[in-house]
């Protein structure tokens, strides 16, 4: 019999507009797609980073659940040591602390709906569909502005909802909220009997970011967080995310993945732990997080001189609105394009995502790229 699961899964993966499976050529091109800060690390921090992998002593199998120091510096680091029901999984990346976080939630509640943020990030809708659970989609700017509206959404579903998936800072939008708007989403999801993942792994990225684990109604049994490295500490490449629930939950899911995974690389795990305890390495994250919030605002006015409306910007992204008027004449197309991820893929054709924090990027440069790039309907 099929998998029925990766059956439909290869096959969303396989339709057009699916960011996904875009395959880019050999051309040289202009890199906003990615969503990651991209800054190399100052040599300090490297040297650091060196010697702390250099003192490990044993490459055996770690804990499974992740290092014990990591994740209570984590914890710290999150709750800032006002929370004692909360346990730590350390996972393979965010992508996977998410996946695991839906699936767990999910079987606790095998009938009902799922609440997800359209436009939204691509595998959310994936997983959903594959395992045939119905989702329902809400707008996130709409809900980041008026809690209510999640309500509504709510008791307007034809399908009682189960779950609630939360994304703030959102990922295409970068629409945050505060957290007296985390607070009162949280209330409306208690209030409706809903599970929450609460997906905050922009939250660095945000001037004021709502954190689910303070929203006094947040309860760890049926609520999760799920965070990434690859964003907070801009080290994508070290694949170690985190999740963050009550410890009998941690402790089901650290059973569960370890048929698939023995343990998370003991080498990642160390890496990262230097850089959440280094002072260099906050001064370097610091001044990342100033310079890519200095690059979406300069590319946000500079894509405005070629009439690109930016619809909504924050955290690490740009969300534009494609021009009905190409911005520029064909002859123009000689210089570089750019690579952005376009709407389709988040379920909103016609939009497209730009990712500028890039090391050197120079916003007339890369609008111009962009500019291009629409005029050839390559976005």
């Amino acid at each position: 019999m099929s998998d029925t699961a990766i059956g439909r899964t290869l096959q969303a993966l396989s339709a057009p507009g699916s960011a996904y499976a875009h395959t880019f050529d050999a051309s040289p091109m202009l890199d906003l797609s990615v969503g990651e800060a991209r800054y190399s690390l100052p040599t300090e921090v490297r040297e650091e980073l060196g010697s702390a992998v250099a003192r490990i002593s044993d490459f055996g199998y770690a804990d499974p659940a992740g290092d014990a120091g990591l994740r209570a510096t984590y914890l710290d680091t999150l709750a800032e040591g006002r929370r004692d029901d909360l346990g730590v999984l350390v996972t393979g990346g965010g992508k996977e602390a998410a996946w695991l976080a839906i699936r767990y939630l999910l079987h606790q509640r095998p009938h009902g709906s799922v609440l997800v943020p359209q436009p939204g990030w691509e595998p959310y809708g994936l997983w959903l569909d594959a395992i045939g659970r119905t989702r329902v989609g809400y707008d996130p700017v709409a809900v980041a502005a008026d809690p209510e509206a999640l309500r509504d959404v709510i008791t307007s579903a034809s399908r009682k909802p189960a779950l609630l998936v939360l994304n703030y800072p959102h990922n295409p939008t970068g629409v945050g909220v505060d957290q007296p708007t985390m607070d009162a989403l949280i209330g409306i999801a208690v209030e409706c009997g809903l599970g929450v993942v609460s997906d905050e792994v922009y939250r660095t990225f945000s001037d004021q970011p709502g954190l689910a684990v303070h929203a006094p109604a947040f309860d760890p049994d049926r609520h999760v967080v799920v965070d990434s490295c690859s964003k907070w500490l801009a080290v994508a490449g070290l694949r170690v995310g985190f999740l963050a629930a009550a410890p009998q939950l941690v402790r089901d899911l650290t059973l569960y993945r370890s048929t698939y995974a023995s343990c998370t690389s003991t080498v990642a795990q160390r890496a990262v732990h230097t850089l959440i305890e280094s002072p260099a390495a906050r001064h370097w994250l610091t001044a990342v997080r100033g310079r890519a919030s200095a690059s979406r605002l300069a590319l946000a006015a500079a894509l405005a001189r070629w009439e690109i409306d930016v619809v909504s910007s924050g955290g690490l992204y740009l969300w534009c609105r494609v021009p009905e008027a190409r911005p520029v004449a064909e002859h123009d197309r000689s210089g570089v394009l750019a690579r952005v991820t376009g709407g389709a893929g988040f379920g909103a054709p016609g939009f497209f995502r730009i990712c500028p924090a890039r090391a050197g990027l120079e916003p007339a440069a890369a609008a111009a790229a962009v500019a291009r790039t629409l005029a050839g309907d390559d976005a």
